[in-house]
């Protein structure tokens, strides 16, 4: 439990020492954040065969109370660094099989995105979070319930790699295969 705490503290340390180093001096700026925060409404997906499972994978909130804020914008007013926190269950179902795991996707994250506003560029996370892989990418295949600290970083090009990896990987396509 103390480790878990210390994790924590130290992730929270770490993002705000990113996000203030990064950031431009104010004068240079967009709207200065935290924004306040707002209801956030994960989207249910089905995932392709062979995407992160090698069956079709449909995601689904079953327990959403989840919210968001923007944190900081880059001087053009696009979103910068996003925050999430909050309750989430979700539902991984093998479309083919019908058989199903549920699992708790609690966790509190980070997003930052490109300076278009849209594209992600990295996701920090305190687990439990889900994230998924491709064969593309240098981490295994899969779809993964992260618990700890997780930092992933998304290219230009949109490889997937995970430079941080403290604490659990269940990949729930191996749990439904």
């Amino acid at each position: 439990m103390r480790t878990r705490t210390l994790v924590r503290a130290v992730l929270a340390a770490l993002t705000i020492t990113a996000v203030t180093a990064t950031a431009p001096a104010q004068a240079d700026e967009g709207p200065v954040g935290p924004e306040p925060w707002l209801p956030y409404e994960t989207t249910d997906f089905v995932a392709p065969a062979g995407r992160y499972c090698d069956f079709e994978l449909s995601v689904t909130a079953v327990e959403d109370e989840e919210e968001y804020r923007v944190v900081s914008r880059y001087p053009d007013g696009a979103v910068r660094v996003y925050e999430y926190r909050g309750k989430l269950i979700t539902r991984f179902t093998n479309v083919a099989t019908g058989e199903s795991v549920t699992r708790d996707l609690s966790g509190h994250a980070w997003t930052e995105m490109y300076p278009d506003g849209v594209t992600m560029r990295s996701f920090t996370g305190i687990g439990p979070f889900g994230f998924g892989f491709r064969e593309t990418d240098p981490y295994p295949r899969g779809y993964y319930r992260l618990d700890g600290l997780h930092v992933i970083t998304i290219d230009e090009d949109g490889t997937r790699s995970m430079p941080v990896a403290a604490g659990d990987a269940e990949n729930v396509c191996t749990a439904l295969d």
